[in-house]
């Protein structure tokens, strides 16, 4: 009970009125004389006290609710502070970053080339742009935008795809200025530059061969312009390899076969005398069957003799094996170096163009009535040239595991050696046996000796990584003495990237069975994803088109098989494929 001081006697009626109450006893004058009725007058001890009973309870309740609320809500911030230093503890050490250039050129240097060629240390050309560490502006920018490529590849990162394409952007601005200059157009810098943009197309585009397919006809413009003078350096000789390389790759479905006049094409003369043939026959000049398939007979022997004699860094060795995920068959190929396994993948899917000509030449003279080809000879040929396609197809598909880093770089003790004149012997392997699982994760085995990205503390593969030798020692005829008036990387021949076409013929091929070209589909998905080579995603669609295509029966035989999808040239997208 509360004290509440000295009460009124006065009736209730007074006491609202605030007027004096006489308290007469049966009712005061004052309710009287209002015609009221006197409600009487309280007990003074009831007025004394007050009963607070019901306030002291919501009051109590009130402030053991703030509490309970107040303790949960420590608890909270004690919760969630625990929880953050928890995580502050999980989360990576913070490591001094490098710019985007610096990045860019750091996995450039890493994955794309072997070297650098470089000016003397005391000429003034070394020191002449140190702003882009030595390196042409062009030049620095170009290689900026394909290592950011690789990176944003490996890391599936939106953002860094978005910078790479801002500096691909300024290096074709930059690009066509040099172009424009009648002093900068026969640079090696402007050569080397239009290079690079091409396998950043390579790399970063997975919609169209168009765009890599442009830069290599400028590419090779340039090279037509710079003349004879770009033989005087072994940079100058050195990108002239390089880009007739790529133009080989890129002309082999033009319907128009190249002048053999032009002595320079002699540095190709195999991959060039190809072309011509597919040509020729593509675009109907010759159709003599016997003349068709003595011309491909010969381009084979030269291709059957181009690792006569190399030396042992051109050789391989077959490993035998049984079931093993990312083989295909029993067997498979080990080469000491990354460019001696291009070159032999090179000439082996130039061997399927000559024996895929040379069968279906025969078909077609067995066909018509009366035989125009007639005789054992051709009889024998035929079965001859079916059982070589199936082999260098089956020999493609072994070199692929080295690359994709599926098996070992050192060959087992008990692997049979192979060389050179394997290429014309029948293999001993299981051609029919069921493709191994490409997407399950590699042999452990295989080694990875990439050196860590500044700021990017994960490990990743490259397509030259698992091999034993250094490809540099192959090339090192053409690396300059410090002669170069510019600071110009030493790019792999190809970028690693030719290979992907090799494993695509082999399985585009017109006898090539559905389980081989399931692990070609799955390889060549495997390079786009692991390995961040978009073209392979490309061609891995073109291929997917045309198994639709055969399935469906809607592929014409042709003496000269095209390899890529009818109808779209050497151009393929996702939408051809979603449309097919």
């Amino acid at each position: 009970m509360v004290y509440r001081g000295r009460p009124s006697t006065g009736c209730k009626k007074c006491r609202e009125r605030k007027i004096k109450c006489d308290e007469r006893p049966g009712g005061c004058a004052r309710c009287n004389e209002k015609g009221h009725s006197c409600p009487g007058y309280d007990r003074s001890l009831d007025a004394f006290f007050h009963d607070e009973t019901a306030n002291v309870e919501a009051k109590a309740k009130k402030a053991k609710a703030k509490a309970i609320a107040a303790r949960d809500s420590c608890g909270t911030r004690h919760s969630q502070a625990a929880l953050m230093q928890i995580k502050a503890q999980e989360v990576p050490r913070k490591y001094l970053m490098g710019s985007l250039v610096d990045q860019g050129i750091t996995f450039f240097l890493s994955n794309y080339a072997t070297g650098i060629d470089q000016p003397a240390i005391h000429s003034d050309a070394y020191h002449k742009h140190l702003s882009t560490d030595g390196f042409h502006p062009l030049v620095a920018i170009s290689m900026t935008a394909l290592g950011l490529a690789g990176v944003a590849n490996f890391y599936m990162d939106s953002g860094l795809k978005q910078e790479a394409t801002r500096y691909y952007l300024s290096a074709i601005k930059m690009a066509n200025t040099a172009i424009s200059s009648s002093r900068e157009l026969k640079a090696d810098t402007t050569l080397i530059a239009v290079n690079l943009l091409g396998m950043f197309e390579a790399t970063f585009n997975e919609d169209s061969l168009a765009g890599w397919s442009n830069h290599v006809d400028g590419a090779a413009s340039l090279v037509k312009i710079r003349g004879m003078d770009q033989f005087s350096t072994p940079a100058g000789q050195r990108m002239y390899l390089h880009t007739i390389g790529l133009l080989t790759m890129n002309c082999m479905e033009v319907l128009k076969f190249l002048d053999f006049k032009d002595p320079r094409n002699a540095f190709f003369f195999l991959h060039i005398k190809t072309i011509d043939l597919r040509a020729q026959i593509l675009s109907q000049e010759t159709l003599n069957l016997v003349n068709i398939i003595q011309c491909a007979l010969d381009l084979d022997k030269i291709a059957i003799s181009i690792f006569h004699d190399t030396g042992s860094d051109w050789d391989y060795k077959n490993v035998p094996c049984g079931a093993q995920k990312g083989v295909y068959g029993d067997f498979y190929r080990i080469y000491s170096t990354h460019a001696s396994a291009q070159t032999w993948l090179w000439t082996m899917y130039n061997r399927i163009y000559f024996h895929d000509i040379i069968r279906n030449s025969i078909l077609t003279g067995f066909a018509t009535i009366p035989p125009t080809l007639v005789g054992s000879f051709y009889h024998d040929q035929l079965s001859e040239s079916t059982r070589l396609l199936t082999e260098l197809q089956s020999d493609i598909m072994a070199s692929i595991p080295q690359f994709l880093h599926d098996v070992p770089m050192d060959v087992p003790s008990t692997a049979d050696n192979g060389n050179a004149l394997r290429l014309s012997e029948p293999s001993t392997a299981n051609r029919e046996c069921s493709p191994q699982d490409c997407s399950n994760t590699p042999n452990t085995s295989a080694t990875n000796h990439s050196p860590a990205l500044p700021g990017l503390r994960c490990s990743r593969k490259s397509l030259h990584q698992n091999f034993r030798g250094d490809s540099t020692s192959v090339f090192e005829k053409l690396v300059g003495n410090g002669s170069n008036k510019d600071r110009i990387p030493i790019v792999r021949i190809s970028g690693g990237h030719s290979m992907v076409w090799a494993l695509y013929v082999a399985g585009s091929m017109p006898t090539a069975s559905r389980m081989s070209q399931d692990f070609v589909y799955t390889c060549l998905n495997r390079i786009g994803h692991e390995f961040g080579i978009n073209q392979a995603k490309i061609l891995a669609n073109a291929l997917e088109i045309k198994m639709q295509l055969d399935n469906s029966q809607a592929t014409a035989f042709e003496i000269c098989p095209q390899y890529l999808p009818s109808g779209g040239g050497p151009y393929v997208s996702r939408l051809n494929v979603r449309n097919a």
